[in-house]
């Protein structure tokens, strides 16, 4: 949803170009020049999960599922067990090394760094305390 009013608020996206570290940059057909782009940035698209190929979602290579979770602070702190849809937000579980049982993290843009697929890690950056949960 864009912060602006004069903005385009529907569209149709015709081209999807995912970043490396996460996020990606939507091409919508109702923006017609760069200042338009421009008020789009760091805003979310919503979309119906009906409205969108059944692919979409998944991770190449079946999920997150084996990734490891590094922390911004903390380093490595386990491995990601799944994706939990909440009705308020998804939470990442992650099964912690050495210990008994899981820690759920927010996945929310202001824990969520980024995901490299190439590497199966998934970078976090919790607040402290988060992880002694």
């Amino acid at each position: 949803m864009p912060p602006a009013i004069d903005v385009p608020r529907q569209g149709t996206v015709v081209e999807v170009r995912p970043e490396a570290r996460g996020g990606a940059t939507v091409f919508f057909d109702t923006i017609v020049d760069a200042n338009q782009a421009d008020a789009l940035v760091g805003c979310y698209v919503l979309a119906r999960r009906e409205d969108l190929p059944d692919d979409v979602l998944e991770l190449q290579e079946g999920g997150i599922e084996g990734f490891t979770v590094v922390d911004a602070e903390a380093g490595a702190i386990g491995t990601a067990v799944a994706i939990n849809e909440m009705p308020g937000q998804h939470l990442l579980e992650v099964a912690r090394e050495g210990q008994e049982g899981t820690v759920l993290i927010p996945v929310v843009d202001e824990f969520l760094e980024g995901v490299d697929e190439q590497t199966r890690c998934i970078y976090v950056n919790v607040p402290q305390g988060l992880l002694d949960l």
